[in-house]
């Protein structure tokens, strides 16, 4: 979807926060505290799905106290389309080598549906991931 200016200008005028920079501020604070006590003394690979993820996962990411291993995939469901399918396509893929053996965490904004996220965790693990955790700014529960 492109938006000209006056168009994104009026987008913004007509939205209503629902939730101000000192809630968002705080639930990121919590979720890195909680990553942070559950890495221990590994050093997890945390993957951002772009291009939605990466505002989250940067914001994530930098209040982590433990040292990561940082890198992105790109994989979508959409398209051009907004609404889900059930086709995934893969525009960059993770190197095997990089996450043979390691806890994964899959970074994203909003969890609609699930079903890329579903397709990214499989992938992981056949690639032989020890384990693969989701973290995502926004559960989208409307229609679930």
């Amino acid at each position: 979807m492109q938006l000209d200016y006056a168009k994104a200008q009026q987008l913004i005028q007509n939205s209503t926060v629902l939730f101000n920079q000192e809630q968002l501020s705080s639930a990121l604070d919590q979720m890195a505290a909680n990553i942070d006590q559950e890495i221990g003394d590994e050093v997890p690979v945390f993957l951002t799905v772009m291009n939605g993820g990466m505002m989250f996962a940067s914001e994530l990411t930098k209040r982590l106290k433990k040292p990561i291993i940082m890198d992105y995939i790109h994989a979508s469901r959409y398209g051009d389309a907004h609404y889900g399918s059930s086709h995934i396509t893969w525009f960059r893929q993770p190197k095997e080598s990089l996450i043979r053996g390691k806890t994964v965490y899959i970074l994203d904004d909003i969890l609609d549906e699930g079903h890329t996220i579903a397709e990214i965790k499989r992938f992981l693990m056949n690639a032989e991931a020890k384990e693969c955790k989701v973290a995502v700014m926004v559960n989208k529960e409307i229609g679930k």
